[in-house]
């Protein structure tokens, strides 16, 4: 097989196409696409510490120190300190960032629909499949 063939190369240019598509996607409200995950675990998970956030977007911890200071600069979360283990800081989304992501959730949302035209339900189910296929793959020992 050709290297253009590979696999590889076809996950490689989908991941970047569509990142660019929710760079595009979630600027209509001020936020990276960066920012835009944060905030999505973010929602899911009040309280995180940011070790923890980091592991969740795959980053590293100065990688999201950088990300949530400039969130936190913009009135988007609160870090404070964990109310019994004062040396652990929670982060939580404001009801400004609680706004802007949902604003940038649902133009999320919107591109995600658009990826899919075309795609039946079942089609859709077998690229999500397909895709968590390749990520256990991927993340087994000796891959």
């Amino acid at each position: 097989m050709h290297h253009s063939e590979r696999l590889l190369i076809s996950i490689k240019r989908a991941e970047r196409v569509t990142q660019a598509a929710k760079e595009a996607a979630v600027r209509e409200v001020g936020i990276t696409a960066a920012q835009q995950g944060a905030l999505a675990v973010l929602s899911d998970n009040p309280g995180i510490n940011a070790a923890e956030l980091a592991r969740k977007l795959s980053v590293t911890p100065q990688t999201m120190n950088s990300l949530l200071g400039r969130l936190e600069a913009r009135g988007l979360v609160a870090r404070t300190p964990h109310p019994i283990h004062g040396t652990l800081i929670e982060i939580r989304m404001t009801e400004r960032g609680a706004e802007v992501f949902a604003q940038a959730d649902a133009l999320v949302a919107r591109l995600d629909a658009r990826l899919a035209e075309g795609l039946s339900e079942a089609e859709s189910a077998a690229v999500r499949e397909l895709l968590a296929r390749i990520v256990r793959n991927a993340e087994a020992p000796g891959a």
